[in-house]
C-alpha cells in the first residue's frame, strides 16, 4: 500500500509526440494554397437576358480560415507566432498579409469596413484602437513653480 503522506507517481500515458513537420517553406507554400482558393472563389451573377455567369468575388484572407485549411488548432498558429525561427517569422509575415488584405478590402469597398476594424481592433490592439491615452501628469520643475507660488500673497 502506497504511503498516504507522499503521493503516488504516475506514469505517462499516451503516444508520444512526433516532432513537428512543418517547415517556413512548407507554411509559405500551403498558405499560397489558401490565398489562391480565396482569390479563385465566384459567384452566379444574372445578366439582363436571365442568364447566368460566374462572376469573380474573392474570399476574404482570415487567419480562421488559414487554420482550418492548414488543419492546425489557434494554440499551434500562436505557438509558432511567437516563436523566434524561420517558421515563426514566415507565421507572422502571414498574418501581416492577411491584415493586409483586410484593411485593403475595407478600404476599396469589396469587404465590411466595419467588420475590418473589429477584426483589426481584436487581433492588433496595439496598432489599432479608437482611444487615445493621454499622460496628464506635470514635469517636476513645473510643480516646483506652482509650490512656490502657494505661499506668495495674491494682489
Amino acid at each position: 500500500m502506497p504511503d498516504p503522506i507522499t503521493k503516488p507517481t504516475r506514469r505517462k500515458l499516451g503516444r508520444p509526440r512526433l516532432l513537428s513537420s512543418w517547415t517556413a517553406d512548407y507554411l509559405k507554400q500551403r498558405a499560397d494554397a489558401y490565398f489562391a482558393k480565396c482569390d479563385k472563389r465566384t459567384k452566379i451573377t444574372f445578366d439582363k437576358e436571365g442568364g447566368s455567369f460566374p462572376a469573380p468575388n474573392p474570399a476574404p484572407y482570415t487567419i480562421e480560415g488559414l487554420l482550418v485549411y492548414l488543419d492546425i488548432t489557434r494554440h499551434t498558429w500562436r505557438k509558432w507566432i511567437a516563436e523566434d525561427s524561420e517558421l515563426g517569422e514566415r507565421a507572422r509575415r502571414i498574418a501581416l498579409a492577411i491584415s493586409a488584405n483586410r484593411v485593403e478590402g475595407a478600404l476599396d469597398g469589396s469587404q465590411s469596413a466595419s467588420f475590418a476594424q473589429f477584426v483589426l481592433k481584436n487581433t492588433d490592439p496595439d496598432e489599432y484602437r479608437d482611444k487615445v491615452e493621454l499622460d496628464h501628469s506635470l514635469p517636476q520643475d513645473l510643480i516646483s513653480i506652482f509650490k512656490l507660488c502657494e505661499g506668495s500673497p495674491v494682489k
